[in-house]
């Protein structure tokens, strides 16, 4: 059950809501301008816009400001920033939301947030549906699936403007000095079957890849994630899509982890088995986290690791650090048809930018990002201001030293936009190499229809309680403890402990996201 705003804060922060309420200020009127599509504007009378927002410095860079110089000059605005201290962002978003003393546009941390739900619910935040043929850059580099999320209450209107985070479909980096030592033969796609990956595997664990005379490398650079778990190894590889709809049968949509009549999921957890019983993965795998992988991996005792694209050149930066032959390439992983296809799950939203019942001009407030999403204006949240952040030498760009701009890339995003993610300093020659690998990874996404969902069933005791029993039972089975053959029975207990309301539920959900 949602609470209310009031309902969430103690009367004890009255202190606090004072402190915040005197650093706000308030929008002047204006006409409402119209935005072209290189986000340029014409309006008569200059307007403020109050943006409340979470940044990791909350003090303006000068390289920032030159940025929203522009902006203003552009759409004839001021910008009023209001921006917390990001550890207690969430804390003085509640207590303005209270107050009544919000921004005019503000950063929500998800579209599941609950703050955001309830100022959905309160009328806080607005639709914005009347404003989007304005907004033509929004509208241009938007998933679908975000705007269907942002659908908050199925009625049609749409509560907000996403954050975009760019879907991908990521493979792995990979030791290429490695692979020439085992005479592997690259396609000039980069794309491997999984036999051939798992040849790749085996030679890099016994093959002495390394040349060093000892067998002390492992194929593999497994991990606990975030929950604890282990990863399989392959996984969209196998068909494992998540949520999709079905071709007939009890439900509607379905995903092969919960399919009692599928074998792909349990193709997934045999592959991880294979590769722990071979000892193809490092066998501290089941132990370490992400960061002390990356260090294995960096230390050459690990030759293959999940990765986006555009993290490759640091890795091979700092593998050289160890090792001066370290070379880092990228491969992908083909399926059992030939194709490269791999599933995103969620809603490609990293924050939403809710408008509120405060603004006076919220078309003018979103077309500050629509601004910042044109092309005059990504360029410079890409690559900063020239002559501020960098100038040109050559038509390259050279970046100034101690020159910063934390803000710039934490507003908004282009969907399908990879280049965003790659390292604007590094070299014209190694953009190019990787830009290539980050393309691809958002060109064979398929997204799982689920949007990131959690069913009511989920909070169940029973349901809770029974999920440490799944994840120490498909742990078990990854690293060869358990056979396969044991999924059938933890499936069939899954569904006795709340797995049916939760399929239930779910493909209710999803039924009401299709149009």
């Amino acid at each position: 059950m949602k609470r209310s705003f009031r309902g969430m804060i103690g009367l004890g922060m009255t202190t606090a809501l004072l402190a915040l309420a005197a650093c706000s200020g308030s929008s002047s009127g204006g006409d409402a301008p119209k935005t072209s599509p290189d986000g340029s504007a014409g309006p008569k009378e200059k307007v403020t816009i109050k943006i409340m927002a979470n940044f990791s410095s909350a003090d303006i860079a000068p390289a920032d400001k030159a940025i929203f110089d522009k902006l203003e000059k552009a759409l004839n605005v001021e910008l009023k920033w209001i921006v917390p201290p990001s550890s207690g962002y969430k804390e003085q978003l509640q207590l303005s939301l209270v107050s009544g003393d919000y921004a005019d546009l503000v950063m929500f941390p998800s579209e599941t947030d609950e703050s955001f739900l309830n100022a959905v619910d309160e009328g806080v935040v607005i639709p914005v549906n009347k404003y989007l043929d304005q907004l033509p850059n929004i509208k241009k580099y938007t998933y679908d699936v975000s705007w269907e999320a942002l659908e908050t209450k199925r009625d049609g209107k749409i509560y907000g403007v996403p954050r975009t985070s760019v879907a991908r479909n990521d493979g792995f980096i990979i030791r290429e000095d490695w692979l020439k030592n085992i005479g592997f033969q690259m396609p000039a796609n980069r794309e491997v079957t999984i036999e051939q990956f798992t040849d790749i595997m085996r030679k890099f664990t016994f093959n002495d890849p390394d040349k060093n005379g000892k067998n002390d490398t492992f194929g593999f650079a497994g991990y606990l994630n975030t929950t604890k778990m282990i990863d399989p190894i392959l996984s969209s590889q196998f068909g494992n899509l998540g949520w999709q709809k079905t071709n007939g049968g009890e439900y509607a949509y379905m995903t092969p982890m919960y399919d009692k009549n599928s074998t792909v999921y349990k193709d997934v957890l045999a592959y991880t088995q294979m590769a722990f019983k071979e000892k193809l993965v490092d066998p501290d795998s089941a132990v370490i986290d992400r960061n002390a992988s990356i260090d294995r991996f960096q230390r050459g005792m690990t030759g293959i690791r999940y990765e986006f694209a555009g993290n490759a050149p640091g890795a091979e930066k700092k593998g050289k650090e160890l090792n001066p032959n370290t070379e880092i390439s990228y491969i992908f992983i083909k399926d059992k048809q030939g194709q490269l296809k791999g599933v995103s799950y969620g809603t490609a939203i990293f924050g939403v930018w809710g408008v509120t019942n405060n603004a006076k001009h919220p078309d003018r407030a979103l077309q500050v990002l629509d601004w910042l999403l044109s092309d005059e204006g990504f360029d410079m949240v890409k690559y900063g201001v020239e002559g501020v952040e960098y100038n040109k030498e050559n038509g390259q760009r050279k970046y100034i030293d101690g020159v910063s701009a934390p803000w710039r890339k934490s507003i908004v995003r282009r969907a399908n936009d990879g280049d965003f993610f790659i390292d604007a300093k590094l070299d014209e020659a190694t953009r190019n190499k990787v830009k290539p690998w980050v393309d691809r990874s958002i060109e064979t996404v398929a997204f799982s229809l689920d949007q990131g969902y959690i069913p009511p069933a989920a909070k169940e005791p029973k349901f809770m309680d029974f999920k440490l029993i799944w994840d120490e039972t498909i742990t078990k089975i990854m690293i060869g403890e358990l056979p396969v053959s044991d999924f059938d029975k933890l499936l069939a207990q899954w569904y006795e402990k709340g797995g049916k309301e939760y399929v239930k539920q779910m493909n209710d959900y999803i039924a009401s996201t299709q149009k």
